[in-house]
């Protein structure tokens, strides 16, 4: 038998909300403190309104003395609050920042130990508003804490001196109660479906605004600045649509909350009034009054309380609505973020890689991003430790894909690789990783110094590694500069020219010094002049190498070993360049459209 959606539902809200308890769990004696204070300004909260009791019989007898002394201990009473009121509000925003803090620390490094895949699933705006957008919610979220203990205990003690002072006109009074809860339930229900919207919402702006920076070049250099800020201007406005939605649900809980129970104390009013005049006739025959409410400061006594008992609920309301948002929230971090798993395993007994040759086997080696859609079919062929391959063929027949099964960013579909016969499913990813260089064709550069990004990989490099990795890249232009390498290189190195980012990037594998190479041919968007110096660095650093090349250019494929002609998926020529040309095959036809003009220039 199937469950019913609604249970379903509670059954998966009932988990999220454990496994945020979880979080809580750690700092039980910090909340234990916040709450206990929380609870402390509660009860004085409730008992100042016997202090007004008090204050007002007091002046209508005239007791000048008595006035005096009450509201001295007044003055000391609200001393006391305030100290508690302080400690509640440290407490608990200590927890609630330590547990955002540790809530980012696992989400980012959760998001390391995802492969390629998941990024290429999620957009990066997604990703970036699940740590600035949701995990504020649950910090907001854990704030209110406090209200969970104080709205109930302001409820209880309320109704003791409510019951205290007339039972009949307090029960009178509670028939509001089950009302404003059937309005928490309805309104709060509403405002979580609004509340997933939103976040949404604002993922989609986060996700603009990351392709929008990342992007301003293109953007400039096609003049579609008009273009952009009326797309960011639409998402904008829709966005704003939603969470009014939202504010609107919101703003109507307190309102209706607030008319209920001004209708209630109507009620009291009236009833009260006329309960005190009636004891004022039984007292002034000697009779017992038939209560509590003998007087006007008994009547403002119970008017002040059940005002805290409408603001009480209320706040119930109000925690409600916050719990549904930081469920939502909750439920994104988890099943968007860190209950997604890596298709890039390590086996439990995966071994370190030892130091390698370089030696590599692809075995008939098969790939899918999706099922059923091979992208790579029975790969098979063998790099000698230090040969140069490279790899040729028209864009979409999987060069890109071969070389990135190498270091695991995907693993294979069947077949094996083998790296000095072990087939790398076997090692740890780390030392995998270590043993291979990549140099992109679109160099990353990170924002910081010329030495940190140099020294990225390596960070024990000393000063002398530093600059010999940099001077063997050609990256002389570094003593130029005022700072040396110390220099800031701007985000993503904009302060640097193509060339002197990728001599940045060749040095940076230099330093990691690996045996195996894999290189998406640097040079083929570089002008004359980068490209020399850029291609002399190149060559310094595949000597005694592994390589393997995403051939762009005609000198890359002259000084290969051997080359592998990819089309569609399969690896259908390979040999050197004088016998691949003279067997008038794929490469033979690649060289007269793409590669013949370069070599006449």
């Amino acid at each position: 038998m199937s469950q019913s959606p609604d249970r379903t539902t509670r059954e998966q809200e009932m988990q999220t909300q454990r496994r945020l308890l979880a979080y809580l769990r750690p700092h039980r004696m910090t909340i234990v403190a916040g709450l206990l204070c929380a609870a402390a300004v509660s009860g004085i909260t409730t008992l100042l309104t016997w202090a007004v009791k008090l204050t007002i019989n007091a002046m209508e007898r005239g007791e000048v003395g008595r006035l005096n002394f009450i509201c001295m201990v007044v003055v000391v009473v609200f001393v006391v609050k305030g100290l508690v009121t302080y400690g509640q509000a440290y407490f608990l925003s200590l927890v609630a920042q330590r547990i955002t803090t540790r809530l980012r620390d696992d989400i980012f490094a959760h998001l390391h130990t995802l492969s390629l895949s998941f990024f290429n699933r999620r957009r990066t705006g997604a990703i970036m508003s699940t740590l600035t957008n949701d995990v504020p919610v649950i910090q907001n979220a854990t704030m209110t804490i406090r209200d969970v203990v104080s709205a109930p205990l302001t409820i209880i003690a309320s109704f003791s001196l409510l019951f205290y002072i007339s039972w009949r006109l307090t029960l009178a009074a509670i028939i509001c109660v089950p009302l404003m809860g059937l309005v928490i339930s309805k309104i709060g229900k509403r405002i979580r479906r609004i509340s997933d919207l939103v976040q949404v919402k604002l993922a989609d702006i986060t996700t603009i605004i990351e392709e929008t920076v990342a992007g301003v070049r293109i953007i400039k250099s096609f003049a579609t600045e008009t273009h952009e800020i009326r797309r960011f201007s639409e998402e904008n406005e829709r966005t704003f649509l939603t969470v009014i939605k939202g504010v609107k649900k919101s703003a109507q809980l307190r309102p209706i909350i607030e008319f209920i129970g001004a209708f209630g104390i109507a009620l009291v009013l009236f009833l009260g009034g006329n309960e005190v005049a009636y004891n004022a006739k039984l007292i002034s025959k000697g009779l017992p009054p038939i209560s509590n409410m003998t007087s006007t400061g008994a009547l403002a006594m119970f008017v002040l309380l059940l005002q805290q008992v409408a603001r009480a609920v209320s706040d119930i309301g109000g925690i409600n609505n916050t719990r549904q948002q930081a469920l939502a929230a909750a439920s994104r971090i988890f099943s968007e973020v860190l209950d997604q798993k890596s298709d890039v395993q390590e086996k439990p007994d995966a071994r370190p890689m030892p130091p390698i040759e370089g030696r590599i086997v692809f075995e008939n080696v098969s790939f899918a991003y999706n099922e059923g859609e091979d992208v790579l079919h029975e790969i098979s062929f063998e790099a000698k430790p230090g040969e140069v391959i490279a790899l040729v063929g028209l864009s979409g027949a999987g060069k890109s894909t071969l070389v990135d099964l190498i270091p695991r960013f995907y693993d294979v579909k069947s077949g094996r690789i083998l790296i000095d016969d072990i087939d790398i499913r076997d090692v740890t990813l780390h030392s995998l990783r270590r043993q291979i260089g990549i140099v992109p064709q679109e160099t990353w550069l990170f924002a910081g110094t010329l030495r940190d990004n140099i020294a990225y990989g390596n960070r024990e490099a000393t000063d002398e590694q530093i600059r010999n990795a940099a001077y063997a890249a050609n990256a002389y232009f570094i003593d130029g500069m005022p700072d040396k390498f110390d220099t800031l290189v701007g985000e993503r190195g904009v302060r640097l020219s193509g060339g002197e980012r990728q001599r940045i990037s060749i040095a940076r594998a230099i330093l990691m010094n690996p045996r195996i190479l894999i290189l998406d041919e640097a040079t083929s968007s570089l002008d004359a002049s980068s490209e020399a110096l850029v291609q002399e660095a190149l060559d310094q650093l595949m000597k005694g190498r592994t390589t393997l090349v995403i051939a762009h250019r005609l000198s890359t494929i002259l000084g290969a070993d051997r080359i592998l002609v990819m089309d569609k998926g399969r690896i259908v020529e390979s040999g050197t360049h004088a016998q691949l040309l003279g067997a008038g095959g794929l490469y033979s036809q690649l060289y007269e459209r793409q590669f013949r003009a370069e070599l006449q220039e």
